[in-house]
């Protein structure tokens, strides 16, 4: 499911609810694709530091920090999927139609 995020600018962030698979191709990496470059440029220390296998948790919590880190920088939760992603990522904002 994917849920859909909007600033006040018109600008619309998509984000996956669940198993992230570009993380699991690119790690770290993702973090840039998505506007969020200092996460990458830890993310990627911390890869090397663990042998990649820091890349094994990455996976699973890249979405869920992706919709925080959105969700502070002006984003607006739009659209349905909100009453699933809200509980499993501990958000508590209503989705604005």
């Amino acid at each position: 499911m994917i849920v859909s995020m909007q600033n006040d600018a018109g600008l619309t962030r998509q984000v996956k609810v669940g198993f992230s698979w570009t993380a699991f191709f690119f790690g770290g990496f993702v973090y840039f694709f998505r506007g969020m470059p200092v996460h990458g440029l830890i993310w990627l220390v911390l890869s090397v530091v663990t042998f990649g296998l820091s890349n094994l948790f990455l996976m699973f919590m890249i979405n869920k920090a992706s919709a925080h880190y959105y969700l502070e920088h002006g984003y607006k939760p739009v659209g349905p999927g909100w009453e699933i992603a809200s509980p499993k990522w501990g958000i508590t904002v209503a989705a604005a139609a």
